[in-house]
């Protein structure tokens, strides 16, 4: 196919494909965005698209003012403060120059020029403390509401900012609450060079219109300086166009806004759906899934503590609820706590919410009803200290650690929780971290050293610990002790080969009852492992000097 038949699709240049803002889940407040293109036609090149867009807040009594503005009063042109007949207007604001020189409209990026080409974008400091974000690279990220991101600056290959966006939800709120829309005025271009006359239907006449706030133009004309002498003609589409960004009638983050009541939570045993607001009055308990956990914990901000076996605090964000694990391993917490989340968390804890069966928490009960807190400890609390106490007690006995130190560690026990469990594969990926976190941190050089096993014995970690402990307690209880560990590594196994037999026997030798809920099986498996590892420290400790 040769190039006199084969060219660019007319609709390039009539840009019908620029969407609207309104309806749209990010929205430029500041666009200067050139590009230049490789063309993939024969007889077509020097591709270029060009899309610039600047905003402004504008507040209900200049509406009428800033509409009948276009690209030549809003555009990218960079900012700074002016002096006018003694007056000092600074360089958020913009101004209608007419007679009244009345400001008219805030800048919500202000674009402050550098040198030459360069430019540095700043988001105008009152959304950033109205909304309370917090700026990590070229991301704006607001803490209280899960690190959601906010706003987003985009550069070019040559590091220029090209674009600066924020997420619609987040800019209707704060518009709400100083009861302003935005305006947005942009001009987007698009030009080509040609070998030949391309066959459109405007190519002997530009052709120039205006419909509603659109206004557009294109024309082939003869090439002026084109990039190649081969082309003789370059193609041009523009369009002009001015809109607005009208926000929504409530701003809950920076007015404080009452929630809408459209999150409902499944009250007591009977399962009855009730708003926050409602469950505020009720005097019982709401149930969730135990899913609950790992949906809370994706956020960068959730939070899993625990105050004893069975009860602790967890959210989305720092301010946790207070909780409790039943028989079943379902959580619960007291009904009108569920108004203490903000608005944004609820929806994540409705998606979980169940009738409440087999009871409330028998120490979360005890501890808000009967203000008789419970004295037990979670498993998950005790995984650091025992780890370090085995450590310490091996080096202070053999005169170097046990466990090799790495920088994943802290994250993996974090991870370590009952709440991993809430399908079977989950409880297999827990044995995979317990074991992480023990047998595949052991120097296997200073153990065998340890238990003085011959060369000859190509004992593993496991195996050479067992050895170890004979040194202190008899075979059959060292074996007895190690059960749980072994088991432990068998499960690890399972999760690494589909369909492995060795599932039944890790349950079995680090005791978890495998009719229990998934929940409670992973703080079997988790108790094992701690109450294991604590008893070979003790038993280390023991073994006597030679």
């Amino acid at each position: 196919m040769t190039s006199t038949n084969l060219t660019l699709d007319p609709r390039f240049f009539d840009l019908g494909d620029i969407r609207a803002v309104q309806g749209r889940s990010w929205i430029p407040l500041r666009q200067e965005q050139p590009e230049d293109h490789e063309s993939p036609i024969p007889g077509v090149g020097g591709v270029h698209t060009y899309s610039g867009v600047a905003t402004l807040a504008v507040a209900a009594d200049d509406r009428a003012t800033v509409d009948a503005f276009g690209w030549s009063d809003v555009d990218v042109s960079t900012h700074r403060p002016n002096q006018d007949d003694g007056v000092y207007r600074p360089v958020d604001l913009h101004y209608d120059w007419g007679e009244k020189r009345k400001a008219v409209g805030v800048r919500l990026v202000l674009a402050q020029h550098i040198r030459e080409t360069d430019q540095i974008w700043r988001l105008h400091p009152d959304v950033v403390i109205a909304l309370k974000l917090e700026r990590e690279g070229d991301s704006w990220f607001r803490p209280d509401e899960g690190w959601a991101e906010v706003a987003r600056l985009k550069h070019n290959k040559d590091g220029r900012p090209v674009l600066l966006e924020m997420r619609a939800e987040m800019l209707s709120d704060y518009l709400a609450a100083r009861r302003m829309a935005l305006f947005l005025s942009s001009y987007h271009e698009r030009a080509a060079f040609f070998e030949a006359r391309p066959p459109y239907p405007w190519v002997d006449e530009p052709i120039e219109e205006t419909v509603g706030r659109d206004s557009r133009e294109r024309y082939i004309a003869t090439a002026e300086f084109p990039p190649e002498r081969r082309f003789h003609y370059r193609g041009l589409g523009a369009l002009w166009r001015t809109e607005w960004f009208e926000p929504g009638t409530t701003s809950i983050r920076v007015r404080g806004d009452e929630e809408p009541g459209n999150v409902t939570f499944a009250v007591g045993t009977s399962g009855e759906r009730k708003s926050a607001t409602e469950c505020v009055r009720a005097m019982t308990y709401l149930a969730f899934e135990p899913a609950l956990v790992p949906a809370l914990l994706r956020y960068r901000s959730g939070s899993l503590g625990w105050y004893s076996r069975d009860t602790g605090g967890i959210g989305a964000a720092t301010n946790g609820v207070h909780f409790g694990v039943n028989h079943l391993g379902l959580i619960t917490i007291f009904a009108k706590d569920i108004a203490n989340l903000d608005g944004w968390e609820q929806p994540a804890w409705a998606a979980h919410s169940v009738a409440l069966d087999g009871g409330v928490s028998t120490e979360l009960f005890d501890t808000q009803m009967n203000c008789k807190p419970a004295s037990t400890r979670a498993p998950e609390t005790q995984i650091a200290p025992v780890l370090k106490d085995l450590n310490t007690k091996f080096e202070g006995r053999f005169g170097a650690p046990l466990l090799r130190d790495n920088e994943a560690i802290g994250g993996i026990v974090r991870r370590a929780h009952r709440f991993r469990a809430v399908e079977h594969d989950g409880l297999l990926a827990l044995a995979k971290d317990l074991s992480r976190l023990l047998m595949e941190r052991m120097d296997i050089a200073q153990l065998r050293s340890a238990a003085e096993t011959p060369a000859k014995d190509k004992l593993g970690s496991l195996k050479a610990l067992e050895r170890l402990l004979e040194k202190a307690v008899s075979g059959d209880e060292a074996r007895e002790m190690m059960a749980p560990l072994f088991g432990i590594y068998d499960l690890r196994n399972a999760d690494a080969h589909l369909g492995s037999s060795l599932e039944e026997s890790g349950f079995q030798r680090s005791k978890v009852d495998r009719k229990s809920p998934l929940v409670d099986q992973g703080r079997q498996l988790l108790e094992a492992f701690v109450e294991t590892v604590r008893s070979v420290a003790t038993a280390i400790d023991k073994i006597p000097n030679v």
